[in-house]
């Protein structure tokens, strides 16, 4: 037997690899693939190789948040270095008539927490559907901030030709809107909950961010009189959110317009016996218990389990609350109204001040058994177009004439309530 030679280290391939026939092979078989190509594309079958050789890879999936549209978060750094209050960021849903689907605050000895209950972002696409029960939007008003127009609060009315509709009179026109549930007399929420944004812009500002979102409803689907542009801006700063609406009528006839925000504001201890209230009023709209409308009537509440007018508050206690608060009072110090929620545990305090005038009401709801408060700054009361009131303007619907706008604008501020010595803000 011959024996193989070990000298170069090289085998019978890489020998071959390194001879002179190297480069005449690689000419010949692209000769080869030329020609075979040149061939099939007389044939007609040029496009066949390519469907072959060419594979389609698919595109990554596109994730999309509630509405087909990508929430927008606000952000910004924390100065305070752990020593105060400060807004971290504030989560929106453009595609769900931007709801403020999160706000978080950097609170001293507990880190970043949230002060909206709402669940993980993303849960949301499986709760906000727009399907079945969320069709008309109505699961919004379970989550986070839900912005409430061209309506605020319950709207009653009779059953419309269309299924699923209701009616009412305004002037001499018929408003169309769909019912809470089948059968029901009542919607809630307003028309905007499960729409999308037809334009967004973000940048940013001083010691924030701010975003905002452009809605081209027209009539909302001919259930409205005239059309209407809506622009809702959020800006975010280390002590302040503002919130902001713009409606402007676009058409030809006058149109009636309401405006509120349902917020669903934690008590982060979860203590909701202990947190604090105040609600700068002494007066709330009564209600007829039999029917749950108002009566177009106000009674006082001073010095009832339901005042919650002191500066510094009143607990809340075990009692339940469900309440629409008017004649707001301004403060001693100041031109606006102010609502506060505190969670002493916490060291924490949200204060809510409307600031347009247009902002009548605070309906506050606080269930029993959950540890969390809403505070909604309102334009209008329950039933605006019900003949307890008179006028709509009574319950603080306001007629937007063609070309004109309305404007409702909100502020929330966090801040200690009680500031650390080590701390200046």
């Amino acid at each position: 037997m011959k024996p193989t030679r070990q000298s170069d280290g090289l085998t019978g391939g890489s020998h071959f690899s390194t001879s002179g026939w190297v480069t005449p092979t690689l000419v010949a078989l692209v000769c080869v693939g030329i020609l075979s190509a040149a061939y099939q594309r007389g044939h007609g079958n040029l496009h066949r190789m390519k469907t072959i050789v060419n594979i389609d890879v698919p595109p990554p999936p596109v994730t999309l948040g509630p509405g087909g549209q990508d929430p927008i978060q606000l952000t910004r750094s924390v100065t305070t270095i752990g020593k105060g209050l400060e807004f971290v960021s504030a989560t929106l849903l453009p595609g769900r008539g931007m709801n403020v689907f999160q706000i978080t605050a950097m609170v001293p000895g507990h880190g970043e927490v949230p002060l909206l209950v709402s669940p993980a972002i993303s849960d949301a696409p499986n709760i906000l559907t727009g399907k079945e029960d969320d069709a008309n939007g109505s699961a919004s008003l379970t989550l986070g901030g839900a912005l409430l127009l061209p309506w605020a609060q319950h709207l009653y009315g009779t059953q419309a030709p269309t299924p699923g509709l209701l009616q009412t009179a305004w002037q001499d026109k018929l408003l169309y809107f769909p019912a809470a549930e089948e059968g029901s007399t009542k919607s809630t929420g307003g028309l905007l909950l499960n729409r999308a944004a037809d334009s967004i812009k973000s940048d940013v500002i001083p010691d924030g961010q701010y975003v905002e979102a452009v809605f081209h409803p027209g009539n909302f689907n001919n259930e409205w009189p005239s059309t209407v542009d809506v622009s809702i801006r959020a800006e975010l700063t280390a002590h302040a959110l503002d919130m902001t609406v713009t409606a402007k009528n676009t058409g030809q006839t006058a149109v009636p317009f309401g405006t509120g925000w349902h917020p669903l504001f934690a008590i982060p201890s979860g203590r909701r016996a202990d947190a604090e209230l105040t609600i700068p009023s002494l007066k709330v709209f009564e209600v007829n218990h039999r029917t749950g409308r108002p009566t177009g009537k106000t009674v006082s509440i001073e010095n009832t389990a339901l005042d919650f007018s002191r500066a510094h508050g009143a607990k809340l206690g075990t009692s339940a609350l469900d309440e629409t608060y008017t004649n707001l009072q301004m403060g001693l110090l100041s031109s606006e109204p102010r609502a506060e929620l505190r969670d002493p545990s916490y060291n924490l305090s949200l204060r809510l001040i409307p600031l347009t005038s247009n902002i009548t009401s605070l309906h506050v709801v606080a269930p029993q058994d959950k540890p969390w408060v809403s505070i909604e700054p309102n334009t209008n009361a329950d039933d605006p177009f019900g003949q307890e009131w008179g006028q709509p303007e009574d319950a603080g619907m306001v007629t937007i004439a063609p070309g004109a706008t309305m404007q409702w604008k909100v502020r929330l501020e966090i801040k200690a309530i009680t500031t650390p010595d080590n701390y200046l803000p």
